[in-house]
């Protein structure tokens, strides 16, 4: 790699992270009531933005695995809490600026 592509690799890097760091969780009412039950992860994924915070579990059954996920996108108008299971929605909580409990905030 010459150091000039280097460079430009660098810059654009920076860059994107730049742009995604600022434009942060896109936390509003109307987003949310964009998330509906069955919605893929990934889907949420790009009416949000990256989460905030996500947890990850795993178990088996006879034989069949299933997946959870927990996650959280936060910011000055809320919380949106969003729980997938198999990779879609399952249900979800919105917590208006300090509404959030105390339960919900641990991790």
């Amino acid at each position: 790699m010459t150091p000039r592509f280097a460079s430009r690799a660098f810059w654009t890097t920076l860059f994107l992270a730049f742009v995604l760091c600022a434009c942060g969780p896109k936390v509003s009412a109307e987003n949310y009531d964009k998330i509906v039950k069955g919605l893929k992860e990934e889907e949420v994924a790009r009416i949000l933005g990256i989460a905030s915070e996500s947890r990850n579990a795993a178990s088996k059954v006879e034989g069949a695995t299933f997946t959870s996920t927990q996650s959280k996108w936060r910011n000055d108008k809320g919380t949106i809490v969003v729980y997938f299971q198999n990779g879609e929605v399952d249900s979800k909580h919105y917590f208006a600026p300090g509404t959030e409990p105390a339960a919900a905030r641990r991790y």
